[in-house]
């Protein structure tokens, strides 16, 4: 529970210097709606999105303890902080066709300001519920994956399976993907291995509270690893849940005995 504390702090620190301002302007706007907001392209769509954004923020956020008054648990409370961000996002349009450059309204600009920081501020929470209260090695490896930056992810992997001796290490993938779930697990990531779907069998699949991860393995090209990824359509399983599929094919060089590339895409 102490990341839960440590985000319910964070969040009324943050809203105790913004909320005031944000309720100002909304009502600011509503009540010269007819010759301000009104005024712009799909001006009554956009007042709603304010209201809908400070309506979260009052009812949903801006308050001292969230777990168990707001949400009855911290995956409930992650999932309430993903649909806000989702619904930001959705809502990117509303602002993007009022766009006019050096001429575009205050009030857009302003909104855009409002959402942008809401973001910001959702997935570092995000990123303190996936990595606090782990105290373990490689924390750099934790952190690429968690942030999604996985260049740095398989840099750092591959110097950590460098380290293994020649004489010792297996080429086959199957001793590899081994040898990666092993150091994925000690970091104490929620990985499974050989999970099945109803045409095959996905190599590794990583959870977090917003994202899973598809990983092949190939001893090849990381397109082969990919292509099976899609073909296979070992994302299917995975689409009710409502969470960012990221799939992930990883290449393997049986002479340098090492990650040879891989490639990510996000399933849409």
């Amino acid at each position: 529970m102490k990341k839960v504390l440590k985000i319910e702090s964070y969040i009324h620190e943050f809203f105790s210097t913004r909320y005031s301002n944000i309720k100002a302007f909304y009502d600011d706007e509503n009540k010269h709606r007819q010759i301000g907001i009104y005024k712009l392209e799909k001006g009554s769509e956009l007042l709603q999105f304010l209201f809908t954004i400070l309506s979260c923020i009052e009812n949903n956020l801006y308050v001292k303890k969230l777990v168990p008054q707001v949400y009855s648990t911290p995956k409930k409370l992650v999932e309430g902080l993903n649909w806000f961000k989702k619904y930001l996002i959705e809502n990117q349009n509303l602002l993007d066709i009022n766009d006019k450059g050096e001429n575009t309204s205050y009030v857009i600009q302003e909104i855009q300001i409002i959402k942008t920081e809401l973001e910001e501020m959702i997935d570092y929470l995000l990123q303190i519920y996936d990595s606090e209260d782990n105290v373990i090695p490689y924390e750099e490896l934790r952190y690429s994956l968690i942030t999604r930056d996985l260049d740095s992810f398989f840099v750092d992997m591959n110097s950590i399976l460098a380290s293994v001796s020649y004489a010792i290490l297996k080429t086959k993938e199957g001793y590899l993907h081994s040898n990666i779930h092993l150091i994925i697990k000690l970091l104490g990531f929620d990985i499974i291995s050989e999970e099945q779907t109803n045409i095959g069998r996905i190599d590794a699949v990583i959870r977090f509270s917003n994202i899973i991860y598809i990983f092949e393995f190939k001893l090849g090209t990381s397109d082969e690893a990919l292509k099976q990824i899609k073909e296979k359509k070992y994302y299917e399983k995975y689409i009710i849940e409502r969470k960012e599929i990221i799939m992930v094919g990883v290449g393997f060089d049986n002479k340098e005995r090492n990650i040879k590339d891989y490639k990510m895409e996000i399933y849409k």
